[in-house]
């Protein structure tokens, strides 16, 4: 194969998928009630890992609520930090929780780790409050906090030190997110604090602006291994109208609503299903599950007849597991689980071909191209830059069925480094070709 520099090869009109293609499929899901510490005003699920979710609940007799936990079926409080409230965000495999808990006889709220059935307190910026949002399994906390100035950061927190993140030019941010490689997306405001975007960063590393679906504000609430990142955004200026997003190899999506004007994204997995909430043309706040370019119900997944309304959704794993809000028969807000009952192929599907695109992205050094084969067969692996000139030729043979990585240095055909932009990184297969746009930043 030839590597001539100078090799041009046209893309041609080319549909750029902005998740992973997945098997097609139908899912009724079963609904657990994840209970409650007591409390008339009920309780509510943000996260599940290990065979853990965890929110909070109000406690029997106050109007108080505590970091509750659902481990395996036995529901427990976390109890404070000594004062009179708490909340559980995130939880890692190790059984490792965060959120946020009142110290004794203040109302503020400081950022927890709980582990071992220790609640530590994380401290601050500086300023009085704090609340740590997001733990991967390398037990990188992210969250925010005010500084001495009393302006609230993003901060990420790692063996006992808490770092701030910067801004994007603004005074504020908050980080909502981080994925086992430690990618952080949350929401930073721009110079003169007049707008908010999403972000994505690295510990350490400066904030990527991932923009907005041209509204003035953006949140990244979640970040999957792929680096791809679901959140909200405001579509117009002064307008209620708003989306829920998925941002990927570059692009910013609106994923639309279930009829209503508005709607956002909460949680995502690695196969860039995306869950959150959604008004109805009713006006009826519902949650939804987003997969394969459409929105769906989850109360038309339910089983007939069990009453639930499932208002909210903030978490999904690679399992369709799925936690969040909802209200029971009798009422009551209570925090639920869903798990798959049933899947089933749609006639006439198989294994699909699958390319994940650069990962991480935006792409900062190293990056890996992972895909998967439905068989066996000879692949391309191709990157391009945006006038479809060749920029590096990454693979080209044999590959068995299954997943497949490869790795890139970062640099061209002639072992420079890529300038900072936009390309295209294209896999090409007997079961046909699909192109994944990526940004290279320094």
């Amino acid at each position: 194969m030839s590597r001539t520099p100078h090799t041009w090869r046209a893309i041609g009109s080319v549909a750029l998928c902005l998740s992973l293609a997945h098997d097609a499929h139908a899912a009724l899901y079963n609904i657990t009630d994840l209970g409650s510490l007591g409390g008339t005003k009920g309780s509510g699920g943000y996260s599940f890992a290990a065979g853990i979710a965890v929110g909070y609940s109000f406690v029997a007799g106050t109007d108080s609520v505590h970091a509750m936990i659902n481990d395996h079926g036995t529901v427990l409080d976390l109890g404070t930090l000594g004062g009179t409230q708490s909340l559980a965000w995130s939880v890692n495999s190790s059984g490792d929780v965060v959120g946020w808990a009142y110290p004794p006889g203040v109302d503020r709220q400081r950022a927890f780790l709980w582990r071992a059935g220790s609640m530590i307190d994380l401290g601050t910026l500086g300023g009085e409050r704090s609340d740590a949002h997001a733990i991967n399994d390398a037990g990188l906390v992210v969250g925010f906090a005010f500084n001495g100035d009393g302006h609230e950061r993003p901060y990420w927190w790692k063996n006992g030190v808490m770092h701030d993140m910067g801004t994007l030019g603004g005074t504020g941010g908050d980080a909502l997110g981080v994925n086992a490689a430690g990618d952080i997306v949350g929401w930073a405001s721009l110079p003169g604090d007049d707008e908010s975007h999403a972000f994505l960063a690295k510990p350490g590393g400066p904030l990527y602006d991932l923009g907005t679906l041209g509204g003035p504000a953006s949140y990244g609430w979640a970040i999957n291994d792929l680096v791809h990142v679901c959140g909200w955004s405001m579509i117009q200026d002064n307008v209620p109208d708003s989306r829920g997003f998925i941002w990927a190899d570059g692009i910013m999506k609106s994923l639309g609503t279930l009829g209503g004007i508005y709607s956002s994204a909460y949680g995502m997995n690695n196969l860039d299903e995306v869950v959150g909430n959604s008004t109805r043309p009713d006006w009826v706040q519902v949650a939804f599950l987003w997969r394969d370019d459409e929105m769906i119900d989850l109360n038309s997944l339910l089983p007939p007849g069990t009453g639930w309304l499932l208002t909210d959704a903030y978490f999904i794993d690679d399992h369709e597991v799925i936690v969040g809000v909802g209200k029971r028969p009798d009422g009551k807000t209570r925090a639920y689980m869903l798990t798959p009952a049933v899947t089933t192929s749609v006639p006439g599907t198989g294994a699909t071909l699958r390319f994940a695109g650069a990962t991480p992205n935006p792409v900062r050094g190293d990056a890996r191209f992972a895909f998967e084969l439905p068989a066996a067969g000879r692949a391309e692996l191709v990157l391009h830059d945006l006038s479809g000139r060749i920029v590096r030729e990454l693979a080209t043979g044999w590959f068995g069925a299954g997943p497949q990585s490869v790795a890139w240095d970062g640099r061209d055909i002639a072992g420079i480094r890529l300038a900072p932009g936009t390309y295209f990184a294209r896999l090409t297969t007997p079961q046909g070709a699909l192109t994944r746009r990526f940004v290279v930043f320094r």
